[in-house]
């Protein structure tokens, strides 16, 4: 449902790709451009100063490029942690680098091979390219995952809010755990409405031995039907799940489709606002932090 987007500088040069930037990407689009923001425009800038595009034009896409250095708050863009360090100007040979870390969901290039697409494909409608903001997907936890991770593995904070969301048994965890072990995710908090006896004991015997960084990992205790929704929160963005987060056997109804939906920032924000007021109030507790 998210999309980690390599996108080369040189298309600033043309009017279509500008919208793209502008219209597409952000925490409620589903898609971000991974990019370090003042090496991108400045690569981008050199684009437009040479070329063809009319006067009107062209000064917008500068304007805009010349925010985007002096901003600090760039919504259509991000860089994980992993992908930071590697100090090289140009840009392809940058997202050559950057592909030895992990491969990108999709490249936008004109010039560029391996898979690229450009703005014809994408106004085409090519697959590569959509972000559908609601999915459904079989209760399995693999599948489950698959839909979260592109989201996790670019986040660094992931708070997962289901009031049925299990500490016993719950294989989801486990393949979160697993999928995350060479991610840049430093905090993991979770919260439940389920009492759990000796909660840690069962982290230990179950959990620790996967959680091989480690990441910070907090089971929280919420009280039952504060949280009517089920949602997965990260700080780029935040995905909300009717029927929550939790592996189920297939039963021959509506339910073996777990639906999961991008959800705004104001929801997000307003959720974990409720979250922090529960715990100021002592109506929830932290049962343990690792």
């Amino acid at each position: 449902m998210y999309k980690e987007v390599a996108f080369d500088p040189a298309c600033m040069a043309d009017i279509e790709y500008y919208g793209l930037v502008r219209q597409h990407f952000g925490f409620e689009k589903g898609r971000y451009i991974a990019a370090d923001v003042k090496a991108w425009a400045r690569e981008a800038m050199r684009y437009v100063k040479a070329s063809d595009l009319q006067p009107v034009k062209q000064q917008s896409i500068k304007n805009y490029l010349n925010r985007l250095v002096r901003s600090k708050d760039n919504d259509e863009f991000i860089l994980p942690a992993d992908r930071r360090g590697i100090d090289i100007e140009d840009w392809n040979i940058w997202w050559q680098e950057q592909r030895k870390i992990r491969e990108f969901s999709i490249t936008i290039s004109e010039s560029a091979s391996d898979g690229c697409i450009n703005v014809d494909r994408i106004n085409i409608g090519c697959s590569e390219w959509e972000t559908p903001p609601s999915i459904s997907v079989s209760r399995t936890a693999q599948d489950i995952v698959n839909v979260l991770l592109p989201l996790a593995l670019i986040s660094e904070e992931i708070t997962i809010i289901d009031p049925y969301f299990r500490l016993v048994d719950n294989a989801v965890l486990v393949e979160i755990f697993n999928r995350l072990a060479n991610s840049s995710v430093r905090k993991l908090r979770i919260v439940t409405a389920l009492n759990t006896v000796s909660a840690q004991n069962a982290y230990d015997g179950s959990y620790r031995s996967l959680n091989v960084r480690p990441i910070s990992f907090e089971w929280i205790e919420a009280p039952d039907k504060f949280f009517h929704d089920r949602y997965f929160i990260t700080e780029i963005g935040a995905v909300r799940s009717g029927h929550g987060f939790m592996a189920d056997v297939e039963k021959g109804t509506h339910a073996d489709l777990a639906n999961l939906n991008i959800i705004s920032r104001d929801e997000a924000y307003r959720t974990l606002i409720s979250l922090d007021e529960l715990i100021e109030n002592g109506r929830a507790s932290q049962v343990f932090n690792i």
